[in-house]
This record gives C-alpha cells, structure tokens and sequence, in this order.
C-alpha cells in the first residue's frame, strides 16, 4: 500500500491506480488534432463539401485547427466516441448534410484504420506521467489503463514505446459495450487486476473520468491538467487536482 500526496491532500492505502491515455500520459492535442483533420477531410471527400467547411467541422468535434489545440468544452473532450458520433451526426444533419450514425461510425472506422498505420508519428508521450508510473510500479502497484480510445491504438503505443510492462490490464472501447462513463470499463479493470474500489484510485485529465471512477465505487480520483482542461476548471470536479504529476509524492 502506498500514499499519494499533494499540497494539502492525502489519499492513503493504495494498492491499484487506473489511468486515462490521451491527455493523462499522452499529448491529446496532438494525437487527436491530426484524427480529428483526418475525420473532416474524409467527410468533405465523401459528400463533395466545400475545403471552406474545414474549421467550422473541425470546432465541431472539438479541436482548432489554427491554433493546434483541443478544446476543453468540446464534445472530444466530454463524451465518449457513440456519444461524440450522436451529437456530431446532428450538427452534420443540421447543416444538410444526409448521414446516419451508422455511416458517420464507419467513416470514423476507415480513417482509424490509415490513421493507425501511422499513429506513432503522432504519438508524443507526457514524460512526467510516464515517469510517475514507472514509480509506482517499482512500489509493486498494480496499474491500468481506461480509454475511450480503441484498445487497438492503446497496445499499438505501449509496444510502440516498450511500455508493456507498466501496465496489467488495458481496457479500451471495445473491451465493453458499455461507455467508460457508465463504470463498466473500470469495474472490468478493476476485476482483472483483483483490485477493491476502496483501495484503487483514478488518474485522469477530465470529468469523464471522474464520473467513470464514481460509477465503479472508486471515491477518489486525481485530475491532471495536462489534458484540455485548466487546473482551476477541473478543480470544480474533484478536490484532488494537480497541473502534472510529478507534483505527487509517493510514500
């Protein structure tokens, strides 16, 4: 068991602690600058739209392309990917643009299968994040991963960096029907690794991580702001905020 501390917070008797990707310990801007670049053009291609629809898509899912960021209201940052397609299928609708939820998830698939080819180009790691996890696993801590991202993009970028061995279980959005938001996901993390909620934390860069943790009885999860999202905004959602985490002692 071990302590994790910051500022004026502690949370003690720790024995697990699950981690969000992108934005946790992976540079989401961007990786999910260049998908969502992708995903525009594509549908720009396929339904013969005007190059000038670029940006005004781009806002849609929650990036800027002029200044390279992701925002931290958008629905990239908030939702998982069904509900990211739900939304982003009626502001298409809403501009005339005749498409279905199911076609919009199989334009979403084509352009991850050439954006995989390719993904360590745009793959940068958080050093500070991966150098906490590496800690905690010299203290023996089980650890985990818990994506909305593809499981597949998840063990392309551990075997990409060597990072195999920093994590016991890695669930991803196939890995459960269910939405990370839901719990399931954790809950299914937590099962693999025989961890208790009580003694397992949640390490992410956004509130849909913190909803995540509360849905699968984790009490505590630390927010990270390394993400989209400012300190003093994510303060707002949990206690336990910190802008990087090698601002975290371990004990």
């Amino acid at each position: 068991m071990i302590s994790l501390s910051s500022g004026n917070w502690n949370i003690r008797n720790i024995d697990t602690v699950l981690f969000d990707k992108d934005g946790t310990f992976i540079d989401l801007h961007y990786f999910w600058g260049k998908m969502t670049e992708l995903r525009v053009n594509e549908i720009i291609k396929r339904f013969d739209l005007s190059q000038k629809l670029f940006k005004e898509l781009c806002l849609k899912l929650g990036y800027n392309p002029d200044s390279g960021l992701m925002l931290k209201d958008g629905i990239t940052a908030l939702y998982s990917r069904q509900i990211i397609i739900e939304i982003f299928c009626k502001d298409l609708k809403n501009m005339g643009i005749d498409i279905s939820e199911k076609d919009l998830e199989k334009i979403f698939d084509d352009v991850s299968t050439i954006f995989y080819k390719d993904m360590v180009l745009y793959t940068k790691p958080i050093e500070s994040a991966i150098n906490f996890i590496k800690k905690l696993k010299e203290k023996g801590i089980k650890t985990g991963i818990v994506t909305s991202d593809s499981i597949e993009s998840t063990i392309l970028t551990l075997k990409h960096f060597g990072w195999e061995s920093l994590f016991d279980v890695s669930v991803g959005r196939e890995t459960c029907k269910e939405t990370k938001e839901s719990g399931i996901p954790v809950k299914y993390a937590l099962n693999k690794t025989n961890s208790n909620p009580e003694s397992s934390i949640m390490i992410g860069d956004a509130p849909m991580d913190f909803i995540a943790a509360q849905n699968a009885g984790i009490e505590n999860t630390i927010l990270v702001a390394t993400g989209q999202i400012g300190k003093v905004d994510l303060q707002n959602t949990s206690k336990f905020v910190v802008n990087s985490l090698d601002e975290i002692e371990i004990k």
